[in-house]
């Protein structure tokens, strides 16, 4: 078996295959929640878990209309309101 040459790499390159791995491994994973809170007029939308997640700019006005205790799913980066079928675009912060 041939020795891997990851400890070779600089510690940047590192980082980065780091990264895309821990990309990848969250990707296909959801999560399903209930509003609790949305801050920042839109930008910032707090689960009833208390995980927080960043709405991108262009998305903040569709989920400023949101409230409290609307079933949302986190699914590859998108926020998608169930009792509607409307995403966004976010970010866990």
């Amino acid at each position: 078996m041939r020795h891997l040459v990851f400890f070779s790499l600089s510690e940047s390159e590192q980082q980065a295959i780091l990264q895309w791995g821990l990309r990848l491994f969250g990707m296909g994973q959801h999560k399903v929640g209930d509003i609790h809170v949305i801050k920042y007029e839109g930008r910032v939308v707090v689960l009833d878990d208390g995980s927080r997640w960043e709405v991108e700019s262009y998305d903040a006005s569709t989920v400023d209309f949101w409230g409290e205790f609307t079933k949302v799913a986190i699914i590859d980066d998108e926020m998608y309101r169930l009792d509607e079928s409307v995403s966004v675009s976010e970010d866990l912060v």
